[in-house]
């Protein structure tokens, strides 16, 4: 018969789960913003689809950089 293996508890330190928890909040903020990099392609967008900054950061957070799709959807905010 086999033995049972032990059973290990972890405890997190409450300053621990504090700072993690505030690391995932920031993280989702951070995620819903364009960053620094993507500056470039919010420019690019604007000059070739003709829509303002907001919505080009708009369509780069719902598109990524995925040009067709960013492209034809700048095509619907002008026509719309």
């Amino acid at each position: 018969m086999r033995e049972p293996e032990p059973h290990f508890s972890v405890l997190v330190h409450p300053m621990k789960q504090e700072k993690d928890t505030e690391m995932a909040t920031k993280e989702k903020q951070e995620a819903s913003r364009v960053v620094k990099g993507q500056e470039l392609e919010v420019e690019h967008l604007t000059e070739i689809a003709d829509v303002s900054p907001k919505q080009a950061r708009t369509l780069l957070r719902k598109h990524g950089a995925d040009w067709t799709k960013l492209k034809d959807e700048a095509e619907d905010l002008k026509e719309g």
